[in-house]
Formats: C-alpha cells, sequence, structure tokens
C-alpha cells in the first residue's frame, strides 16, 4: 500500500510536468507574438514562430485532458481529459495540414479523400498526347512574348508594357481548376504552356491564353511527392517555348521535348539517371504510386529548361560521395543537349545541384552560364559546358535549399540572396590575364536582407526590390542597404517588374500593384485572384496577366497606358 508521502510525490511530478507545458504553451505564444521583432533584430526565421502557432493548440489540448485526468478524475471527467489527450493524434490521423512555404498551415485536407488532381483523364497511363483538330503555331512570335521561366531575359523583369492603374478588382477572362503542381507558365503567339499533375500523369498542357481553352495535353504515369508532404506533389518547372518547340524537366527529372503544334513527343531523356541517380517508389495515402529521388533531392526537379544557341541545358546533379553508388564519373553539375536531337553536347562540373534554374548574363564581355548549385554559386563556360569559378553559398538539397537565380548586377557584379537566414551578398567576378583563371570575391554581405526563397529580387534605378521572408523590401545595390521593408507579409509568392511598377502575387492568392519607389512603399490596388497555394511564378503576355496555383488557373487583361 502506498503511503500518502508516495502519492504527494508523484502528484507533485504530476503538477511539474503541466506546469512544463503550460510554460511551453505560453512561451510559444509569446514567440509567435514578438516573431516579426525576432525576424527583424536577430533574423530569425518566420518558419519557426508558423510551426509554434501549430504547437499551441496541440499542447493545450494534452494539457487541459491530463489536468482533467490527474486531478479531476470521475465521470464525465475521465471521458473528457481522455478524449482531449487522444483528440490530436485521432485528428491528424484523417486530416492533414496544407502548409506555405513559411511552414504557415494554409488549409486542411482529409487525408484519405480523392484529391482535386485525380479527374477522369481518358488517356492510358504511357506515354500519350491529346490534341484538337487544328495544329497551333508556337513557332511564330511576337515581341511580347513571355517564352521561358521568369520571361525572356529569365529576370522576372518585362519591358516594352506599360500598365496604368486601377481602381478596383479586375475580372478574370476565365478562371479554371488545373492539375498540381508548381510550374509557371510560358507564353507565345497567344498561347500559353504549364505543367501539372492529373492524379497518376504527369502533364505539359498547352492553352489558349485569352480564353483557357485547352489546345494539347501531353502524358506519361509520373508522379512526384516527397514523404514529408512539404513540397507537394507534381512537377515544378516552368517549360521554354523554342521555335516551335515545348522543352520541359518533370518533377522526375525528365527533360522531355515536343512538337508544340500538337504535343506530340519528338525526344525525352532522364537526365538523373545520366548522373547514377535512380527514383524509389512508394504510394500514398490514397494508393497512388509516387517517386522521390534516391539522392538529397528531396523536394523535385524544379529547374527550368535553358535554351542557348542550338543547345538545351539543365542542371543534373549526382549522388552523395557517402552514397554507396556514388561514381564521380558520372556526376555533373550541368548537361548540355542537342535542342533538335536530345544527343548530349557537353557535360559540366561535377556538384550537387539544388533548385535554382540556370541563366547567361554576360561576364566581362564574355556569355557565361550561372548557377546556384547545391552549395557553391558557379559559373560556367556555355559552349563547352567548363566550370570557370565557383563561390561558396551554403545550402542542402533537401533542406535550406538554394532556390533563387543568380541576378546580374554589373558587367563583373553579381548578387547572391537567399532565405533561411542567409540573405544577400554581391560578388565581384575578375580573370587574370596571366594565370588565366577566373575568381569570385566577396564584396558586401548582410544575412538581413533579400532573403529570397522562391523568388529572385529585380532591379530598378539601383536598387533591388525582392520578397525577403514574406515581406517586401528595398534594398540598394550599393553596399547592400535596406531602404525600407513593408511588414504586412505577401509571404512566400512571386513578383514581376512591369515598366516602373511590380507585379506581386502574394502566397494566398492577391494581386498587389505596387510602385517601384526606392524611397517608400506605394500600394496602388490590390485584389483577390484564385485560391490554393500560390508559390507559381506569374506570366505576362502583353496585357495578359496568367497566373495560377495549386488548384486554379486565371488570366486578367491589365490595363496599359495609351500608347501601348
Amino acid at each position: 500500500m502506498k503511503s500518502h508521502a508516495d502519492i504527494d510525490e508523484k502528484k507533485l511530478g504530476y503538477k511539474f510536468l503541466l506546469f512544463v507545458v503550460a510554460a511551453a504553451i505560453l512561451f510559444l505564444v509569446g514567440f509567435n507574438f514578438l516573431s516579426d521583432w525576432l525576424n527583424e533584430a536577430y533574423n530569425v526565421n518566420p518558419a519557426l514562430a508558423n510551426i509554434a502557432n501549430l504547437f499551441v493548440p496541440v499542447l493545450t489540448t494534452i494539457f487541459c485532458g491530463g489536468y482533467l485526468l490527474l486531478f479531476r478524475r470521475g465521470g464525465l471527467r475521465t471521458l473528457l481529459g481522455i478524449g482531449l489527450l487522444v483528440a490530436p493524434f485521432a485528428f491528424f490521423a484523417f486530416i492533414q495540414p496544407v502548409f506555405g512555404g513559411d511552414a504557415q498551415i494554409v488549409r486542411w485536407d482529409y487525408r484519405f479523400a480523392k484529391p482535386a488532381d485525380m479527374p477522369a483523364v481518358k488517356l492510358d497511363e504511357t506515354n500519350s498526347s491529346e490534341s484538337g483538330s487544328d495544329r497551333i503555331d508556337l513557332a511564330s512570335t511576337t515581341p511580347f512574348d513571355f517564352p521561358r521561366f521568369l520571361g525572356s531575359d529569365n529576370n522576372a523583369t518585362v519591358s516594352g508594357v506599360t500598365l496604368a492603374n486601377w481602381d478596383s478588382a479586375l475580372k478574370p477572362l476565365w478562371k479554371q481548376p488545373i492539375g498540381k503542381g508548381w510550374s509557371g507558365f510560358a507564353a507565345v503567339n497567344g498561347y500559353v504552356v504549364t505543367q501539372e499533375q492529373l492524379g497518376a500523369l504527369e502533364c505539359i498542357t498547352c492553352y489558349v491564353a485569352e480564353t483557357g481553352k485547352q489546345v494539347w495535353r501531353y502524358s506519361n504515369k509520373r508522379r512526384h511527392e516527397d514523404t514529408m508532404a512539404m513540397g507537394k506533389a507534381g512537377p515544378r518547372a516552368t517549360p521554354a517555348i523554342h521555335q516551335g518547340r515545348v522543352y520541359a524537366v518533370s518533377g522526375t527529372g525528365v527533360l522531355d521535348c515536343l512538337d508544340g503544334s500538337d504535343g506530340s513527343p519528338i525526344w525525352s531523356v532522364d537526365v538523373p539517371a545520366l548522373v547514377g541517380i535512380s527514383q524509389k517508389t512508394s504510394t500514398n495515402s490514397v494508393g497512388l504510386e509516387y517517386t522521390e529521388e534516391d539522392s538529397t533531392m528531396a523536394w523535385g526537379r524544379s529547374t527550368s529548361p535553358l535554351i542557348y544557341k542550338d543547345t538545351v541545358i539543365v542542371p543534373a546533379g549526382g549522388l552523395p560521395k557517402d552514397h554507396p553508388d556514388f561514381d564521380s564519373e558520372k556526376s555533373s553539375t550541368m548537361i548540355a543537349f542537342d535542342a533538335m536531337s536530345g544527343e548530349i553536347v557537353w557535360r559540366g562540373g561535377s556538384r550537387m545541384v539544388a533548385y535554382g534554374s540556370p541563366s547567361v548574363r554576360t561576364v566581362l564581355g564574355r556569355d557565361q552560364l550561372l548557377l546556384v548549385a547545391e552549395d557553391h554559386a558557379v559559373g560556367h563556360a556555355p559552349a563547352t559546358g567548363e566550370e570557370l569559378w565557383a563561390f561558396a553559398r551554403p545550402g542542402g538539397s533537401s533542406s535550406a535549399g538554394n532556390c533563387s537565380q543568380v541576378t546580374w548586377l554589373a558587367d563583373d557584379m553579381l548578387l547572391f540572396s537567399k532565405g533561411y537566414s542567409a540573405g544577400g551578398e554581391s560578388v565581384k567576378i575578375a580573370f587574370d590575364d596571366t594565370t588565366e583563371k577566373w575568381s569570385a570575391t566577396s564584396i558586401h554581405k548582410d544575412p538581413r536582407v533579400l532573403k529570397t526563397k522562391m523568388t529572385s529580387p529585380v532591379i530598378f534605378q539601383g536598387h533591388l526590390f525582392a520578397l525577403s521572408d514574406g515581406y517586401l523590401e528595398c534594398v540598394q545595390i550599393e553596399g547592400l542597404k535596406r531602404k525600407w521593408k513593408r511588414r504586412p507579409r505577401f509571404g512566400n509568392g512571386q513578383l514581376l517588374l512591369v515598366g516602373d511598377k511590380l507585379l506581386i502575387h502574394s502566397e494566398f492568392g492577391t494581386l498587389h500593384l505596387v510602385q517601384a519607389n526606392p524611397d517608400k512603399f506605394e500600394e496602388l490596388h490590390s485584389f483577390k485572384t484564385i485560391n490554393g497555394l500560390c508559390w507559381n511564378t506569374l506570366c505576362l503576355h502583353h496585357d495578359l496577366l496568367v497566373l495560377r496555383s495549386d488548384l486554379e488557373a486565371a488570366c486578367y487583361r491589365l490595363p496599359l497606358l495609351p500608347s501601348n
């Protein structure tokens, strides 16, 4: 028989345990309340506050259930206590949170419900295409085309178009459901092309920009997901349209080349397989098979293809050095393929890659192929693939990944930016005529500015405008000095510089028109656009803004000044 002292000591232990839980709840509430200040003062990642938001209700429920069971037992109170303790586990067994880019919960989905990306698709599950009766023209171009990731110059900047202000919400020309995925649209000659997941099928699809009518679809039985469900399902790279052909990288890393007139396949190559990376297959909660790479590339292939002269260039990578199947001879930072035949032209470098896409810029008078790989930014010769220089930019491909583009500042100056409290860094590129070697030297670095995560900065009048940890920020290029920071968060949305104005599509589906004013934040208008999580890049085809999320796509005709 237990003594009163033993019982009292046990109760004291229970009280201490509940005190610890209560203290944790208060700490998390306070942490969330101070998150803006902590981000500014100590560069604390906002994702930590959002994680705290998830744990507060869970711990509160457990605290209340534990209190009832330990100190108020009897009858209905005991049943209620048990119910409260079991409730969080039962809830998450059937309901799954859909996380935003900073681990905030944007919606809840029933875990075993048929997903929205599983409509009836009347295609077999091998390579197949479906098109209308008329062939379309993607070979003809216009001055207002948006033919690849981030536009014609891969820099999220549109010239030749001057936006007018609007003073009320715009009505969409069309709005409709779309398959899952994070690909943006590319636009040529009145048509837009993207990638989407339709159940077990990964698709490249083409629509009429002004009406949203689908004109062709190419499908494969491919599906990328990540086990943690943070990156979600589907393809994530934006297609490139060139000389009537469409080039697209799947979520699993396959590079497809299609005839843009009808979506029929021309050639295809499995890029990860070329560098020794295989896929592992799993089954999700609704019975769909999906694959993940047997490497550190947890979030799927998101690098968009780059067309350079007669080649198409994609990042490749390789297995980690500690992997039992690692082969240094197979690893390639990037691979160039003949755009017509798909034959390999060159393989360059030996680094693992991350989630940014390559671009070509003029550096010291010569074209250079620029990329932020897994843990280094690199410059390559675009004709041969030779690595010319490398500059350390720490990161991993399964956490704290490098996603932003290299930003070209001047003929000898580049900018690297990144979230996860890494911030911005300007780097000077030099070439020694005597040794014939390239070098990269840090000029300015500030981890508290330009914390881009899924976007890249744009340049206007000597200033950088960027979504930094979800805030809109203006930073002077000289010295990387912040001019202003807009605290209401836009989340991990996307932005385009159009003339002297910024189009910002928030992570939560609100379009903001903002004056690109280095002196102050000046919002002109905003309105709600679509539902879903809006990580997808924007596409502006003259006055047609085509945007999408993981659930919907829409097109808006933007008012232009009369001269346009």
